[in-house]
């Protein structure tokens, strides 16, 4: 009975030596690979743990990252868009009858409805840039231009109410009364109204022609003001010169009616670039500095130290297309390689943006990879926004990644448009609920430890107090500052090159009321670099070794422990069963 115990210990023993770096890899929480974008040179276009997309993104349209985009931005609050904003009007949606190529009936863009003045259709000519109202009246004085016409049916209906007073004509001998009556009869159509009355025939109209006709050159100068009868008349397309003040008015109201924001939002089939550039670049300010020197330009304030990621654009449109002037558009775009997060974390970031042309409009989300539901992070608009720290908790536990997305609004309504975002500092921490800090390597066991990040964060601390984090045993401050007014701190920082093998500790120290809060992670290091060990708990029990070689040793030990417990097992049950030997 105690070799079989001993067997299984042994095998037990040995299991757990060959699988301790997994377990020790599995304690570490996943982290947004580069989050302090300091992986890489500045100027460095391909960003390590970030991919980008160097083009104009339609929200709801452009899919990244395998997932369809979705639109939540809120573009009520552009700068002085109510100000500027004109209706957008479709100018060659439905062609008028029977004119002259070029001549179109004006609807507006989305609903397709027909814009009127006063009642009166609006024609844009597109050929010459004009517009004109089509009108049964005619002008006081001839249009300059003029077009054939076709019939309008709106007053086919009153012309066959006229005859209905004719009944008193003949019993009214007074040549003055008939001729208002009944102006029918100089004109050959009232015969085709005429059978349509009830009571007097065809024989009992005509007698009476002859009285009404003694007045009818006194009418006959009103009635060849239109050169045919109202059942008949035509249409009149009037120049905007010929307009009455009030029509001119009605035109105004109707054409500074604001649209719809949201309408010029990411439509590149309305907007019509006709120049794009796009770029994602890491920087410093001394690269912004040069940069400016070159393009003899004044330079970007970055406002602090260290590396970042910034996102550009520069845009150009035709100026003459429906939305060629007060337009948004977004780009480029970048996302992070998938990060694995459990419930109770949340994301915090530094992101800063300036104009260039023109506003910017920034976007920024959460991507769940397995449902691509967004949970939306950045929406901004505006000039300048100077260094901001935001922070949004992780919806569930699962895999995300991250994605900004860039953009700029034609604030002047001059075509041009341009802006500059900035990212750094995007770390996973806990959701605070009281005070507390938390530290999170971006490597994990058996990856190379030297010069990679370490991400630390805190919350409802002491405010505006200060914090660090210590690398011993040889004590090396990594980093230092100050928790802003609510008592919260978020950075990303490289940890030395020259870390040494062995056991390291990795000490975070913040202050909460007036005491200090500490949380050590206990490291140990290969003599090639190789993280070996990672806890919060505790430091490496002994039994580990701490080099290369010495693990390569202890994972030998491993496997022969584990076999030596599984052949003394076997031994033990053909000992109890020796026909078992045979069988075998």
């Amino acid at each position: 009975m105690k070799k079989r115990i001993t067997a299984g210990l042994a095998l037990a023993v040995g299991a757990t030596l060959a699988l301790s770096p997994a377990l020790a890899a599995q304690a570490t929480s996943g982290v947004i690979v580069n989050g302090g974008f300091e992986a890489d040179a500045t100027g460095a276009v391909n960003v390590t743990g970030w991919s980008s997309l160097n083009q104009a993104i339609d929200l709801g349209v452009t899919s990244i990252a395998g997932c369809l985009t979705v639109d939540t931005s809120d573009y009520s609050n552009l700068r002085e868009y109510a100000d500027d904003a004109s209706r957008i009007w479709d100018t060659e949606y439905e062609p008028v009858p029977g004119q002259p190529d070029g001549f179109f009936y004006v609807h507006d863009w989305v609903s397709k409805n027909a814009i009127t003045v006063l009642g009166e259709a609006l024609v844009y000519d597109t050929v010459n840039g004009e517009y004109y109202l089509e009108t049964t009246t005619a002008p006081t004085s001839a249009p300059a231009f003029e077009l054939s016409s076709v019939a309008d049916p709106v007053i086919e209906e009153p012309a066959t109410e006229e005859p209905a007073p004719s009944e008193p004509a003949p019993s009214d001998p007074a040549p003055e009364e008939p001729a208002p009556s009944d102006p029918a009869p100089s004109d050959p159509a009232p015969e085709e109204a005429a059978p349509g009355e009830p009571a007097p025939s065809p024989e009992e109209t005509r007698p009476s022609e002859p009285a009404p006709s003694e007045p009818s050159p006194e009418e006959s100068a009103p009635a060849e003001q239109n050169t045919l009868s109202p059942a008949t008349s035509e249409l009149t397309y009037l120049e905007r010169d010929l307009w009455s003040e009030a029509q001119e008015e009605a035109f105004q109201v109707v054409r500074d009616i604001p649209v719809d924001p949201t309408l010029r939002a990411d439509n590149l089939s309305l907007v019509e670039l006709d120049e794009e550039e796009y770029s994602v670049t890491v920087v410093d300010q001394a690269f912004l500095t040069q940069r400016a020197i070159e393009n003899d330009d004044d330079p970007i304030e970055l406002g602090r130290d260290g590396r970042v990621l910034e996102l550009f654009s520069d845009l150009s449109s035709d100026e003459e297309s429906l939305g060629g002037e007060g337009y948004v558009v977004h780009g480029p775009a970048v996302f992070s390689t998938p990060f694995t997060v459990g419930a109770g974390r949340q994301i915090n970031l530094d992101w800063k943006a300036v104009d260039e042309s023109d506003d910017f409009h920034v976007f920024g989300y959460l991507l769940n990879v397995d449902t691509c539901a967004q949970t939306e992070v950045i929406d901004a608009t505006g000039e300048l926004a100077d260094w901001t720290t935001t922070s949004v908790a992780i919806p569930s536990a699962g895999t995300y990644r991250f994605v900004f997305v860039s953009g700029s609004y034609d604030k002047s309504w001059g075509g041009a448009a341009g802006a500059y975002m900035y990212i750094d500092n995007i770390v996973q921490s806990k959701a605070f609920t009281g005070p507390g800090i938390d530290m999170a390597l971006a490597v994990g066991v058996g990856e190379y430890l030297p010069g990679s990040d370490v991400q630390v964060s805190g919350g409802n601390l002491d405010p505006e107090s200060p914090y660090n984090l210590v690398l011993r045993s040889t004590p090396v401050t990594v980093t230092e500052g100050d928790t802003d007014e609510n008592g919260a701190f978020s950075d990303v920082v490289a940890l030395p090159t020259t870390i040494t093998p062995g056991a390291h500790t990795i000490t975070l120290t913040g202050v909460s009321e007036g005491e200090p809060l500490t949380l050590v992670a206990y490291i140990t290091v290969g003599a090639d670099g190789t993280l070996l060990y990672y806890s919060t708990e505790g430091p490496q029990p002994a039994l580990a070794m701490t080099g290369p070689a010495e693990s390569a040793t202890l994972a030998v030990f491993a496997v022969l422990l584990t076999l030596a417990g599984a052949a003394a097992m076997e031994w033990e049950r053909r000992r109890r069963d020796p026909l078992r030997a045979f069988a075998l």
